[in-house]
């Protein structure tokens, strides 16, 4: 009893913690789109503090792993909100002044904030027996659905909080989050080194411990596969997400209207969570990954039936359906690919690219929403998700020539 109520209680933390972050980055793109639009020099730059949050969490992702290695992980979560705080703070002066090269810039703190607490989910994992793993990554996904609502929330709260200075509310909210996160933060246990001792004591002695040569993942398709499944719906969700709250704006939606379907997104991205796990084990990943194509597909459809506010949520909810499907299947496709010797390597690869189509596509949404309509910007990802489905349903014909050969 005293052992459950203790697990409770950690992974309780961890969820809060996870919460609060949460709230802080939904939020961020939320409102960030907006504001942005109110200062920038053009309207097609209105995206591009977005993507500073991910040009940051990109160029982080390898110091924050490296810091964390050598000082712990909590000191590096307590570095990353720091860093996050002094974004915030940044974001707050740049809005007052209307500077829009700071509130750049201070997205890009904050992207550097998300490179460090992104760890979170690891650091529950390796709080507990490993057998207790699988229940620490469901507290850490179960803190999506609040922050779906309260992220949100707050900036439609903070919005006009300095009615002079539209948005700037947001971003005082902004800062007083991420002082909640650094106080959860040292609250926060530590890693039971026994269990992670021991979880490496069985990758060293296991035969796949030899590196192979990039050379060999390169030609490797089933990497590919898993590699460009992640990053296209990563990038095409980046995309359409940054775009909904300006293209909302301009067809005569208010604000409360386009949060409202950033909520349902977001719900529409975590709640297939709590099954996807199970579908990959009856599916297997790749099939997963063409039943994600799939439903983006609809989103589509969706989304091209007009500018009303329930095609909007409708497409957004298969969005956040969509992308979870090919993730998760790209994700443990991904962790089939390689060796254990081989994972800081391939891992490191698979986030650079990830993080440098969403980039691209963060910064393109605001230019194409103006350019082309959000009609025509949704029928961007078409290409994009035929190719994904002719590369997956190829692997898949391979991989099974290669059994059947094998049985022979």
């Amino acid at each position: 009893m005293n052992h459950f109520l203790n697990k409770v209680k950690v992974l309780g933390i961890f969820s809060i913690t996870q919460t609060v972050f949460q709230i802080g980055t939904v939020m961020i793109m939320a409102v960030s789109a907006l504001a942005g639009q109110s200062i920038a020099p053009s309207p097609e730059s209105a995206s591009l503090p977005i993507s500073f949050v991910i040009l940051g969490t990109l160029l982080g992702l390898v110091p924050a792993s490296k810091f964390m290695k050598w000082k712990g992980s909590k000191y590096g979560l307590l570095l990353g909100t720091i860093i996050g705080i002094f974004g915030a703070i940044l974001a707050t002066y740049a809005m007052s002044e209307k500077s829009f090269i700071l509130f750049s810039a201070a997205h890009l703190l904050f992207g550097l904030h998300q490179s460090f607490i992104q760890y979170l989910r690891f650091v529950a994992m390796e709080s507990v027996p490993t057998h207790d793993r699988a229940n620490a990554l469901s507290w850490i996904l179960l803190a999506g659905i609040p922050a779906a609502f309260l992220g949100p929330l707050a900036g439609l709260q903070g919005k006009e909080l300095f009615p002079s200075t539209l948005y700037l509310g947001c971003y005082l909210i902004l800062i007083a989050s991420l002082t909640l996160q650094f106080l959860f933060i040292t609250f926060l246990p530590s890693p039971n080194k026994r269990f992670v001792t021991e979880d490496e004591s069985t990758n060293s002695l296991s035969p796949r411990e030899i590196a192979r040569p990039l050379s060999f993942h390169f030609k490797n398709l089933g990497l590919w596969v898993s590699v460009l499944a992640t990053a296209f719906s990563f990038g095409l969700m980046a995309m359409l997400m940054t775009a909904v709250p300006v293209a909302m704006k301009s067809h005569g939606h208010q604000m409360h209207a386009s949060t409202m379907v950033l909520q349902w997104h977001v719900l529409g991205m975590y709640i297939p969570s709590f099954f996807s796990g199970f579908l990959v084990r009856k599916m297997t990943a790749p099939y997963l990954i063409l039943l994600g194509v799939f439903v983006m597909g609809l989103e589509c459809v969706s989304a091209i039936q007009g500018t009303e506010f329930l095609p909007f949520a409708v497409a957004l909810i298969l969005l956040g359906i969509g992308w979870n499907f090919m993730y998760v299947g790209g994700t443990n496709l991904l962790v089939e690919q390689y060796h254990p010797s081989e994972k800081n390597t391939i891992q490191a690869l698979n986030d650079t690219i990830v993080y440098s189509l969403a980039i691209l596509s963060t910064y393109s949404a605001g230019y194409l929403e103006h350019k082309i309509g959000w009609l025509s910007l949704n029928l961007v990802s078409i290409p994009f998700l035929v190719f994904v489905s002719i590369i997956t349903m190829y692997f898949i014909q391979t991989k099974r020539k290669m059994i059947l050969n094998h049985g022979q």
